[in-house]
């Protein structure tokens, strides 16, 4: 069931529009949790449910899609940063409350309506039980003190976002991993851009869900829910599944931690889980054998014309993160400590690429790609720039070093479309 209404908060000094769906056999008292959907900027609530079939996204929740807290231009609405507007959520958060029966709130927020669903967790921690901040990272000002560390937090983005850089996303996932956020994840979805996807935002919801649960039957369901191979969405568009997050719901049910469960899980749930945690350390397993034979120590891990493994290692390494047989691979390799100095090392790059001479980005590549190949998170069109840049070599007067470093940059794009295709042909035997 869906329809729409028209919310006025309890301060009396605005409205909100909202639509809203119900999860089927709702029936007004049992409790089920509520998702509200956050648009973006020059956006209203219309955007969320037109995006978000009920079917796909949450369809055990009661879903609200909200107008922004603040106006926009041409009657479109804003969420913003603001003590106003955390105030005005509140109390539409209260007025849903008072209509729906549900005992736990989860937000997703879609670019500036992520950045305002970080926000909102850390002013009003005890009105979230989770977040998915898709296509955003956090803003500078939004509050990260010991009380919002107990809301799950997931971040997902795009890794080729052209609108908002999904080097936002992992760079909010660090900030925050490095003030010790129990309830932390980062989606990657590979190759993706800024529009909104309800398969993987469910996804990612569902691990905020399976992290805050009392339930662990309820966790390993979602888990498996998770991990489960799907069909090309409504973009024609395919991803990995959510290995990383299917294995710490796995990890929360025989550990306890780091939230324990209202009752122990009984031995079935304990059995599926331990059977899907091996399911999955196993497929690592085979991505790790495969790399092992292109990366046998420390010292191959170098940029050249035989690596093709690159696009392979890259998106593993986020993709299966906290899986025991690639943690144990990336340890051995050192992959964590170059990967950190190549972040370091790529700035360059970055200072260079947003400024209005290409000539200059060009060098800049040319001299960061060597020492910052691990870099995930170069601007989305570096590999069409390259081409662009071969073609200009002879306006440029590029001499027989650069031409070389092109080369070079050239075998980085390649390792990175071929790393993706040898990625891809592994974790599609996944079932």
């Amino acid at each position: 069931m869906s329809g729409s209404s028209l919310a006025v908060s309890s301060s009396r000094w605005f409205a909100l529009a909202w639509t809203w769906t119900i999860p089927p056999g709702y029936d007004g008292e049992r409790k089920v949790a509520m998702t509200v959907i956050l648009h973006g900027t020059g956006l209203d609530h219309r955007w969320g449910h037109a995006n978000h079939p009920p079917k796909v996204f949450r369809p055990d929740d009661v879903v609200v899609s909200a107008d922004g807290t603040s106006p926009g231009p041409n009657g479109s609405r804003l969420f913003l940063g603001e003590k106003k507007d955390a105030d005005a959520f509140h109390a539409f958060l209260d007025e849903m409350r008072a209509a729906f029966v549900v005992d736990r709130v989860f937000l997703y927020g879609h670019s500036q309506g992520s950045f305002f669903a970080v926000y909102y967790a850390g002013e009003r921690p005890d009105d979230v039980t989770g977040i998915c901040a898709h296509a955003s990272g956090s803003w500078t000002w939004s509050k990260t003190g010991k009380a919002v560390q107990q809301v799950a937090i997931a971040f997902q983005h795009g890794s080729a976002d052209p609108v908002v850089p999904y080097a936002q996303s992992v760079g909010a996932r660090d900030h925050y991993a490095g003030l010790g956020f129990p309830l932390l994840h980062l989606r990657r979805l590979e190759s993706y851009n800024h529009w909104p996807n309800a398969v993987r935002s469910d996804e990612t919801l569902n691990w905020c869900e399976a992290m805050t649960t009392g339930d662990p039957a309820r966790g390993l369901a979602l888990a498996e829910r998770i991990a489960a191979k799907k069909r090309p969405d409504e973009y024609q568009w395919t991803a990995v599944p959510g290995f990383s997050s299917a294995r710490e719901i796995t990890r929360r049910i025989a550990t306890g931690k780091p939230r324990p469960f209202d009752q122990d899980p009984d031995a079935t749930t304990l059995a599926r889980a331990k059977s899907l945690a091996k399911r999955i350390e196993d497929h690592a397993g085979e991505h790790v054998a495969a790399l092992r034979k292109q990366l046998p120590a420390k010292k191959a891990l170098v940029l050249d014309a035989t690596s093709d493994w690159l696009g392979h290692f890259v998106a593993l390494r986020e993709d299966f993160r906290g899986v025991d047989a690639v943690e144990a691979f990336v340890k051995d390799l050192g992959y964590d400590e170059l990967a950190a100095r190549h972040a370091k090392d790529s700035q360059k790059l970055f200072d260079a690429w947003y400024g209005e001479d290409q000539k200059a980005a060009c060098l800049a590549a040319l001299e960061t790609l060597p020492k910052a190949f691990l870099c995930d998170v170069f601007p989305s069109g570096l590999a069409e720039a390259l081409v662009t840049w071969r073609g200009k070599s002879k306006e440029w007067k590029l001499g027989k070093k650069e031409l070389a470093a092109l080369d070079l940059a050239d075998a980085w794009a390649k390792g990175r479309v071929e790393g993706a295709k040898a990625y891809a042909a592994i974790w599609g035997r996944w079932d």
